[in-house]
């Protein structure tokens, strides 16, 4: 017990380190602040935003999808990492290649519904992960969905047709 209240006493100093900026990962990295050494120093923004109000109630149909998943818009981002191990639509272990740009093709088909749950991070995962609950970096998107500002007009999109989206916010499992 003595040894357990020494570790837990000890915690409030340990520091927590960021990786610094990479110019390689702009368009993916919700850090924008180039001088971060700490993740308390992490900034971005999203410039020209309109913020859309939540409702007021939550209770209307929800439209559910694996974003890998469901519609491959992009089959370029379908091996970005430039393995073997990426992509095969006949695996259930390998991506599928669904991105934010099949999304969008599809919101006409699904827009009556009032909102949309995507499952799963939208970080960057393991690379031979499809089920999309093994995030890596949170400060990084997944290549293999679409960049920052793939997502903001995604959001954008879907907003206009008056529908909500929920991100799986994916801490740890």
């Amino acid at each position: 017990m003595r040894n357990y209240l020494h570790h837990l006493l000890a915690l409030p100093l340990l520091r927590v380190s960021a990786l610094r900026f990479d110019p390689d990962e702009v368009g993916w990295n919700l850090n924008e602040n180039q001088a971060a050494s700490d993740p308390s120093q992490y900034s971005g923004k999203w410039d020209n935003h309109a913020f859309h109000a939540s409702p007021t109630n939550w209770r209307f149909p929800f439209y559910s999808l694996f974003l890998d998943r469901f519609v491959n818009g992009d089959p370029s981002n379908d091996d970005v990492n430039g393995t073997l191990f990426e992509h095969d639509v006949m695996s259930n272990q390998l991506r599928h290649g669904g991105d934010l740009v099949g999304l969008m093709d599809t919101l006409d088909y699904i827009q009556g519904m009032g909102g949309l749950y995507i499952a799963g991070t939208p970080f960057v995962n393991q690379p031979w992960k499809s089920d999309g609950y093994s995030p890596l970096d949170f400060t990084l998107l997944d290549r293999h969905f679409g960049n920052i500002d793939d997502w903001r007009a995604a959001i954008d999109e879907i907003h206009k047709r008056g529908m909500f989206v929920i991100l799986d916010n994916t801490l740890s499992t």
